[in-house]
């Protein structure tokens, strides 16, 4: 019994292991950087033409003002209405032909879009947007799965808020960022109980990136402690058991 009171005290949590953005002042004024997302191949754009004259908007768009509203209920659906984005970085629309959008962020494709389509239609309106903007969360959250991003400045504390918060158990201190740029994937760790946090180039979220907290030892430590219980009890029990038999 002494040693699983040692065990279950020395598994406690503080608040300074589970407070975000520690600091001592109680206001901080931290500038940030938001970070502009280049579109990639196999990202997916959504694009609507809007004009005075709606049947000579039709013959630009993919889907018609009903389907749309069927999309928005199901993202999984604009992927199917969307324009997909080749290996070479480019897109096919209708009468426009292709266009080249890799490396360009969504606001460039949009005034290319414009480009192309006031040689055919007068005061008409381009909208685009990126609709494969989704963000993974795994390991030590509440809710870990796969969200999808309608704000493209959304941070890692959004996504976290998202997938239900770490929990208590959960480390704060090297959370892990998966990002792919291209050929590479980046790995970088992010420490949520510091401020600075908010100046990092990756403090704001790419499409696809993957987000992974790490278990704590003390939520190890509390596995293998109730663990420990379980074995101590049937051990316990047996010995009991044992002991009756003998003197009966």
């Amino acid at each position: 019994m002494l040693l699983l009171l040692i065990l279950s005290l020395s598994s406690c949590y503080t608040s300074k292991n589970v407070n975000y953005l520690q600091s001592d002042n109680k206001k901080l004024t931290i500038p940030v950087h938001p970070t502009e997302y280049a579109v990639q191949p196999n990202d997916v754009l959504n694009i609507k033409i809007q004009s005075r004259d709606p049947e000579q908007a039709t013959f630009f768009n993919l889907s018609t003002l009903d389907n749309n509203r069927n999309n928005s209920a199901n993202p999984a659906n604009l992927f199917l209405s969307g324009y997909p984005v080749s290996p070479g970085g480019s897109i096919k629309m209708a009468v426009v032909g292709e266009l080249n959008v890799s490396g360009k962020t969504v606001e460039e494709i949009r005034d290319l879009v414009q480009t192309e389509i006031d040689k055919y239609l007068l005061n008409a309106m381009v909208l685009v947007k990126l609709t494969s903007f989704k963000i993974s969360v795994l390991g030590d959250v509440k809710n870990p799965g796969t969200n999808y991003v309608y704000n493209t400045q959304s941070t890692i504390l959004e996504a976290l808020s998202a997938a239900g918060d770490l929990n208590l158990s959960a480390k704060r201190k090297n959370v892990k960022l998966i990002r792919q740029t291209g050929d590479e994937s980046i790995v970088v760790e992010l420490d949520l109980t510091d401020p600075s946090i908010i100046q990092s180039p990756y403090y704001f979220l790419h499409p696809n990136d993957v987000i992974y907290v790490e278990p704590s030892k003390q939520n190890l430590l509390n596995n293998n402690l109730g663990l420990f219980s379980v074995l101590l009890s049937a051990v316990s029990t047996t010995i009991l058991v044992l002991n009756f038999v003998k003197v009966n």
